[in-house]
């Protein structure tokens, strides 16, 4: 056993190795009170998680881009946290589930295949020194797998088939969007270290290039990508199971005259969900094929990029609508409220199109602003020196002080609505939708037996409801992907039909059917009755020698509360748990290398910050 070296406590030898990696305002704490401490020496989860506490506190509850100068385009809350949260941090996803043998299909006005859109990462790919050269960047990624099944060029009503298509190499400005709606549902992080990487990010991409090449999408245009679909089945001949509509029709009209809107109901009878863009109107008017009753139709949210808790109502009631359409769709003497679910629609991090001037001109501002976030100012000053040629900031900028050139970074970046080194915030039901797309995939993957209807069903089940906002605008409710995936597994014909969601409270009667010995977690008194605290837990983890529950109750031991293995892979297990809040993840060690890891609960949204890069599960 080996000791955390901030408190003294016991820790587990191969957990001390998971904690070598605080984040930095984490660690510019630390260090304050233990000077002698470095990030690789590691510490404890509990001091790790009070140090995070300690941090939150600190945040302004203001933005703070309102009190720089020159004032930022998007709201952060502490200096040492510039930048946009990560799909995970915003809406906690199911990590066992990436979409993997489902196929979705965009249809857009143009794309690009994207380093993210790679099978693997691959740390050795460096895109930006090959300075937007068209040719050169299109045989460096030509040289790596990636996950573009087909790709279908019907721009100008003229058809066109294959990967190797001029339009999808092009550096056209109208690449940009579909570039875009693929990275946010499939990214695989490559360019951002996994920072902004999609849900279904091992699922495969079947791009439909549809609208003129002005980049105007008309409807018709759009009904030719749908029809291509329906044609002799290419949806079914391509694995489609999800099909993503970021753009929408001309005019409003009932859907039963709209011929887009009746091959999306043709689509979903024959086996696909069509996911759809509400718009960005802000108005009670849908467009084609918006008001489809089949399509599950997307709005959006906006929690101003801050962080919060699905299980704190106080916080749930600070996220707010996006400007989105609104309507409804009649069924006989039924009436459909569009949207059915809401997705975060701003401050999401879109990709910059690899062949554009923009791109390296971002890296290059980007390191050198992450190095001024360092505190390495020379660093700073010897970028932009090296790059003179790309950013052309003045030479004097090797005799300025560190404010100067922060100031000057930010008139550079500002204007591009720069986030990261790769990617600028971009906002509208068009980056929403894709976000539902990705967790359908997921759910697929989970239970492959699902009907669109059943996986739409789902979806706006588990979604989490806004009360305080206008119930006309918020359909269902917001996303909860992690959930979402959990109910397709319990669906018929899924793994876990019978079987309760992990982190729930469980009574007396339901762990008479299951079956399963209620173990203590802690020495602690055992309340009598239903309401005992009893939590069932599990998770997936087909490969595992052995899976146990650590946390804030036993002080983070692996082994001594563990789970029992059942059907196919799944370990599960009920714990009398302390009341109040209690942190926690899994224990997994792996069958073949005895390794062990830290995973958190996929099927719990409820987490809590760890002063890591992934959060805890947290129950009450």
């Amino acid at each position: 056993m080996s000791r955390c070296p901030l408190c003294g406590g016991d820790i587990h030898p191969e957990l001390l190795a998971k904690t070598t990696a605080p984040s930095l305002p984490l660690r510019r704490l630390i260090q304050q009170e233990h000077p002698s401490w470095h990030p690789s020496d590691g510490l404890c989860p509990d001091c790790a998680l009070a140090y995070a506490r300690r941090h939150a506190h600190t945040r302004s509850a203001r933005p703070l881009n309102a009190q720089t100068f020159p004032r930022t385009t998007f709201p952060y809350y502490h200096p040492l946290e510039y930048g946009l949260l990560a799909l995970s941090e915003r809406l906690p996803h199911h990590p066992g589930y990436t979409g993997k043998g489902v196929t979705i299909a965009f249809l857009d006005s143009g794309y690009y295949p994207h380093p993210d859109l790679g099978e693997v990462v691959d740390p050795g790919l460096d895109i930006a020194s090959l300075d937007t050269d068209v040719a050169r960047i299109r045989l460096a990624l030509e040289s790596r797998p990636n996950r573009i099944r087909q790709y279908v060029n019907l721009i100008e009503g003229h058809e066109g088939v294959g990967v190797d298509a001029p339009s999808l190499w092009s550096d056209a400005s109208n690449s940009w969007h579909g570039q875009m709606t693929t990275v946010l549902a499939a990214g695989n992080g490559q360019l951002s270290n996994g920072l902004h990487r999609g849900y279904a990010f091992q699922a495969g991409l079947l791009p439909i290039n549809v609208g003129r090449p002005s980049g105007s999408i008309p409807e018709e245009d759009i009904l030719g990508g749908l029809a291509w679909l329906l044609r002799e089945d290419n949806w079914q001949r391509y694995g489609v199971r999800v099909v993503n509509v970021s753009i929408g029709g001309d005019f409003t009209q009932p859907w039963w005259e709209n011929p887009l809107c009746l091959a999306v109901e043709e689509l979903t009878r024959r086996g696909a969900l069509v996911v759809v863009a509400a718009g960005n109107s802000g108005q009670e008017r849908l467009l084609a094929p918006a008001q489809s009753p089949s399509a599950l139709t997307v709005g959006g949210s906006d929690d101003a990029n801050r962080r919060w808790r699905v299980d704190r109502p106080g916080e749930v009631e600070g996220l707010r609508l996006y400007q989105h359409s609104w309507g409804q769709a009649q069924v006989d003497a039924w009436y459909i409220q569009k949207p059915e679910i809401l997705a975060p629609a701003v401050w999401l991090a879109g990709p910059i199109l690899p062949v554009s001037p923009l791109f390296r001109e971002l890296w290059v501002l980007g390191r050198a602003w992450e190095a001024l976030q360092a505190g390495d100012g020379d660093e700073a000053r010897h970028i932009l020196d090296e790059w003179y040629s790309v950013v052309k900031l003045t030479r004097a900028i090797r005799t300025a002080s560190d404010e100067a050139i922060r100031e000057a970074l930010l008139l550079r970046m500002n204007p591009h609505k720069w986030v990261h080194r790769h990617a600028q915030h971009v906002d509208g039901t068009s980056v929403a939708a894709p976000l539902v797309a990705a967790v359908a995939a997921q759910m697929l993957e989970a239970n492959p037996k699902l009907t669109p209807t059943q996986v739409k069903q789902l979806l706006v089940e588990s979604a989490l409801p806004l009360r305080h906002l206008p119930p006309a605008q918020t359909g269902h409710g917001l996303l909860q992907p992690g959930r979402a995936v959990a109910l397709a597994l319990r669906r018929h014909g899924g793994s876990l039909a019978g079987l309760p969601v992990s982190a729930t409270a469980i009574s007396s009667d339901s762990l008479r059917k299951l079956g399963i010995a209620v173990r203590v977690a802690v020495d602690a008194p055992a309340p009598a009755g239903d309401s005992d605290n009893c939590i069932y837990v599990g998770m997936y983890a087909r490969q595992a020698r052995s899976v146990s529950l650590v946390g804030s109750f036993n002080r983070w031991q692996p082994e001594s509360l563990s789970l029992e293995r059942v059907r196919d892979g799944w370990w599960h297990g009920v714990f009398r748990l302390p009341r109040g809040e209690n942190v926690y993840r899994f224990w997994v060690v792996d069958g073949a290398s005895g390794a062990g890891e830290w995973v958190v609960d996929g099927e719990n949204p409820a987490r809590v910050e760890s002063g890591f890069a992934t959060a805890h599960s947290v129950i009450g």
